[in-house]
């Protein structure tokens, strides 16, 4: 097995410059905040003197508080919750201090979707008989493409510059249209999941007795689980759009691209993650006093490039304050990391911006699956000529949506 990466072994360039340096300088005005508190932290301390320390939990500095109220993710039950709630809120945004989580509350939902899409796909192409394997196929294909866009691309930016360059109402519109494919998308995915479940029901499962019987029930379940994928790319469509349109922040002069650094520092902490699983780190229990203690030892942490250890004090964070700004234990430590850190480094200041992109281009996974369902199209079309299967209707109260 390797051993773990140390930290004196990411590559210098990147967190001396792109890193360290940004959060030391971020640093430097954080202390500068802290020392106008520190008077008084003096003139208690002397009032104080003779009697017995109190152990409380230290006010949190205007530095680290703001830095929570820009990120602070509320809780909810599921996803789709939190995705409606969260147009609701960015319809009646004035200011962007809503329509700037977008992209991260939808990436969210997405990969929830993904994992239910690839459950009925598999179970419906599990139920096709031999004759529409071909079919299967296709469909497990689109399903490997679309999967291969799990990690949406993750937009940074804070609400200032989307006011300054006019993005609100492009955001709203972009939401309300991600809203309206994504609730035809719900309605296809019902539609779809009510005929498998009749089919299994009337069938069985795969016995080869009943396979004579059932040609036209799957291709009928063909025909859902064609129209539940595509709708599904053009929601995928519909999101890559919108990134696109707010990606033209970077062209405006005034605006500070930090797209490459991030990606950069995306890179080392995934690196720090696969490393930390081998790894035990001990985890101050000043650390662990309070949010702001936590937030304060994860950016001393970074800023040291202790990149190991900041991926583990993530994880024991939300342990202690779980669903709260260290997310859950179901998210990725690596984006809470980034969010953090780009909050820390653009507090005080505007025009900062910055996009992580997937590995695999949203633009050669758009015509992969254009083509793919061009092709499942094309081969419904074929077997429903067939004459066996054009005779064949549909038993019970099974009725068929056609084609």
């Amino acid at each position: 097995m390797p051993e773990p990466l140390a930290p004196e072994s990411y590559p210098e360039s990147i967190c001396e410059e792109d890193v360290t340096l940004a959060l030391k300088e971020l640093d430097e005005r954080c202390e500068e905040e802290e020392a106008d508190f520190s008077g008084l932290s003096s003139q208690e301390e002397d009032e104080q003197d003779g009697f017995p320390e109190v152990q409380t939990s230290p006010l949190p500095t205007p530095f680290l508080s703001a830095i929570i109220a820009a990120f602070q993710p509320m809780a909810y039950e599921d996803e789709e919750e939190a995705w409606r709630c969260h147009v609701n809120q960015t319809l009646s945004d004035t200011d962007g201090s809503c329509a700037v989580f977008t992209f991260h509350v939808f990436s969210r939902l997405f990969q929830t979707i993904q994992r239910k899409f690839g459950e009925i796909t598999k179970e419906a192409v599990g139920f096709l008989g031999e004759s529409l394997q071909r079919i299967g196929t296709k469909f497990k294909s689109s399903l490997e493409v679309m999967m291969a866009c799990s990690e949406c691309p993750t937009v940074f930016v804070d609400a200032e510059t989307l006011m300054a360059c006019g993005l609100l109402e492009t955001l709203k519109f972009g939401v309300l249209e991600l809203q309206e494919h994504l609730d035809t998308y719900t309605t296809k995915r019902e539609a779809a999941e009510q005929w498998l479940d009749n089919c299994k029901r009337t069938f069985g499962a795969n016995e080869d007795i009943y396979r004579m019987n059932t040609n036209a029930h799957e291709l009928e379940l063909c025909r859902r689980l064609y129209r539940l994928h595509f709708q599904l790319l053009l929601l995928f469509q519909a999101y890559c759009k919108l990134i696109n349109q707010v990606n033209t922040i970077k062209n405006e002069a005034e605006v500070i691209n930090m797209s490459e650094e991030l990606a950069q520092l995306e890179g080392i902490l995934k690196e720090a993650e696969a490393a930390s699983e081998n790894e035990e780190i001990d985890i101050s229990k000043a650390a662990q006093t309070t949010i702001e203690t936590a937030i304060h030892s994860l950016i001393e942490t970074l800023k040291n490039k202790e990149f190991v250890s900041a991926v583990a004090q993530v994880k024991a964070f939300r342990t202690l304050w779980p669903n709260d700004i260290f997310g859950s234990c179901d998210d990725d430590p690596v984006q809470t990391l980034l969010h953090i850190y780009f909050h820390h480094q653009t507090l005080g200041q505007t025009g900062s911006f910055a996009v992580i992109s997937s590995n695999l281009d949203m633009s050669e996974a758009n015509c992969k699956l254009m083509e793919l369902n061009l092709e499942i199209r094309e081969s419904l079309r074929t077997v429903q000529s067939y004459p066996l299967l054009a005779q064949t209707k549909p038993v019970g109260n099974m009725t068929s949506t056609g084609f």
